[in-house]
C-alpha cells in the first residue's frame, strides 16, 4: 500500500506546478506548453499563474480551455483581474464562460467591469442564457459586500407535501443542476422557507414517510441579504452548517451561502486587515502594475514620514544633553524599538479580537486598561533585562535605572495605544486596521524618546 510521500508525489506529477509554469514564462517557452498537462493542472494553480501575465497573454493560454473549463479558471481569480480579462475577450466567449459560472462568481466579475462592457455582456447572456443573467442582475442590486451580493440564488428545494421516495428521485434529476447539495430546503407553494433537511435523513428515512413528518422546523442561521458577509462568516462559524439560507422579509428563500464563500470571505479579510495595518493597499498584490502599488502605499508614507519627524522634533529638543551624555543616543533606538513591538503585539490581538466580535466599543475602557498592565508587567522584566545590559556596559547604576524606568512606561504606553488606537478608529467608523501600526509606533518612537531623554535630563545630565 502507498505511503502518503508516494501519494503526495503521485498527485504532483499530475499537470504543471506553478514552478513549471514560471520557469517557462521567464523562459518565454510559453508557446511549448503541452495541452494535456494544461488540462490536468489545478485552477487554483492556473489562476494563480495568470495573474502574473498580461491580459493578452492570459487570453491565448486560456484558448486551450473550452468555456467550462476557462470558467473555473477565472472564478478562482481576483474579480478586478478577471473583469479585466472578460472585457477584452470576444463578446461570444466571454458571454460563454460567464454563463458557466455560478451566479454569484460571475457577479463578483460584471459588478468589476466598466459600465459599457456591463451593460454589452448581460445583454449577451440574456440573449443566449435568460435564467442566468436575471440571476445576475438581481444579485447586482445588493450592495457588494452583503449576503445577497454573494448568495448563490441556485437553490435545491423540495415540497413539504411530497414522500420520501419522491423527494429521492427529485434529488436525482438535481445532480447535473447542483454541484454540491448537502441541505435540501423544505419550501411551500408560495417558496416560503419552512424546513430543512439533511441528505443523510433523507436517505434513512422510513419508506413511505413525508418530508413534513421528517424535515427539521428549527431553522438556524437564517441570513438577511443586506446583512453584511463578515457577520455572515461569523454565524456559519458559529452554527458549522455547510450551507446557510438567505431569506426575505416575508421568509421566501433567496439563495444559498456555502462554506467556500465563507472561506473567501475569510481570506480576503484577513489579507486586507494585514496589509492595512502596515499601510498598504487592501486589495494590493504583488503583481498588480507599479503605479497602482505606489499610489496604495503613499499616503501612508506620508502619515509615516510626519509622524517621524515629529519624534525627530522630539530628540531635537534634547540635543543639548545628549551631547553631555551620548550614552542616551545609543540607548534610545532600545527604548523606543521595544515599545514600538509591544504595541503591534497589542495590536494584532485587539483588530483580530474586534474583526470577530469578540469584543466591542463597550470593551474598550476595560480592554486598554488590561493591556496596559500587561505592558508594565513585561516593562518590568525587559526593562530589568535591559538595565542589566547597562549596567554591564556603562558602570553606572542611575543610568541603568533610568533605562529600567523608561522601559516600564513605555511598554505601558505601547500596550496603551496597541488597544486604543484600534478602538478609536471604530468608534469613528473607519477600519480598526487602518494604518494602526503606524500611528502605534508613531507614538511609542515620540513617548519612548521623550521618556527616556526625558529621565535622563532630569536624573543625569
Amino acid at each position: 500500500m502507498p505511503d502518503n510521500e508516494d501519494m503526495l508525489n503521485a498527485h504532483s506529477e499530475r499537470g504543471y506546478s506553478l514552478y513549471d509554469l514560471v520557469v517557462m514564462s521567464d523562459a518565454g517557452e510559453l508557446d511549448k506548453l503541452d495541452g494535456r498537462m494544461l488540462q490536468e493542472t489545478s485552477p487554483h494553480t492556473l489562476s494563480v499563474f495568470l495573474g502574473r501575465l498580461d491580459v493578452d497573454t492570459q487570453r491565448e493560454i486560456l484558448r486551450n480551455f473550452d468555456p467550462e473549463r476557462a470558467s473555473e479558471i477565472v472564478s478562482e481569480m481576483d474579480a478586478d483581474q478577471s473583469a479585466e480579462l472578460v472585457s477584452e475577450m470576444r463578446e461570444h466567449r466571454a458571454v460563454s464562460v460567464l454563463n458557466e459560472m455560478d451566479p454569484n462568481d460571475a457577479a463578483d466579475i460584471v459588478r468589476e467591469l466598466e459600465d459599457d462592457d456591463r451593460d454589452r455582456l448581460l445583454k449577451g447572456m440574456s440573449e443566449s442564457q435568460p435564467d442566468s443573467a436575471a440571476d445576475v442582475r438581481e444579485l447586482l442590486e445588493y450592495p457588494e459586500d452583503t449576503a445577497g451580493a454573494i448568495m448563490n440564488p441556485r437553490v435545491a428545494t423540495l415540497r413539504d407535501d411530497i414522500t420520501v421516495d419522491e423527494a429521492i428521485a427529485q434529488v436525482r434529476k438535481m445532480r447535473d443542476e447542483y454541484e454540491n447539495i448537502y441541505y435540501m430546503y423544505v419550501v411551500d407553494a408560495n417558496d416560503i422557507l419552512e424546513g430543512v433537511l439533511s441528505m443523510r435523513t433523507l436517505l434513512l428515512a422510513p419508506k413511505g414517510a413525508n418530508v413534513s413528518d421528517i424535515m427539521s422546523r428549527n431553522l438556524i442561521g437564517l441570513l438577511a441579504p443586506t446583512m453584511d458577509k463578515e457577520v455572515v462568516a461569523h454565524i456559519m462559524a458559529d452554527t458549522n452548517y455547510h450551507t446557510l439560507p438567505v431569506v426575505s422579509e416575508s421568509g421566501e428563500i433567496l439563495g444559498i451561502i456555502t462554506h467556500d464563500d465563507v472561506m473567501d470571505i475569510l481570506r480576503d479579510e484577513g489579507t486586507e486587515d494585514m496589509q492595512k495595518l502596515a499601510g498598504a493597499g487592501a486589495d494590493e498584490s504583488l503583481f498588480d502594475p507599479i503605479l497602482a502599488g505606489v499610489r496604495q502605499r503613499a499616503p501612508w508614507l506620508l502619515v509615516n514620514l510626519i509622524t517621524a519627524f515629529i519624534a525627530s522634533g522630539v530628540v531635537s529638543a534634547f540635543d543639548e544633553n545628549i551631547a553631555v551624555l551620548p550614552l542616551l543616543a545609543v540607548f534610545m533606538p532600545i527604548i523606543a524599538g521595544i515599545g514600538g513591538n509591544t504595541g503591534a503585539q497589542t495590536l494584532s490581538v485587539t483588530v483580530r479580537s474586534i474583526a470577530l466580535g469578540e469584543v466591542g466599543l463597550f470593551d474598550m475602557t476595560n480592554i486598554c486598561r488590561r493591556e496596559t498592565f500587561k505592558g508594565f508587567l513585561n516593562g518590568i522584566t525587559i526593562g530589568a533585562l535591559a538595565a542589566g545590559m547597562a549596567i554591564v556596559t556603562t558602570h553606572r547604576l542611575d543610568f541603568a535605572a533610568v533605562v529600567w524606568v523608561a522601559m516600564i512606561i513605555n511598554m505601558s504606553l505601547g500596550g496603551f495605544m496597541g488597544s486604543f488606537i484600534p478602538f478609536t478608529l471604530k468608534r469613528f467608523g473607519f477600519d480598526p486596521a487602518s494604518g494602526s501600526s503606524i500611528f502605534t509606533t508613531g507614538a511609542t518612537d515620540s513617548g519612548g524618546f521623550f521618556i527616556f531623554l526625558g529621565l535622563g535630563s532630569i536624573f543625569l545630565v
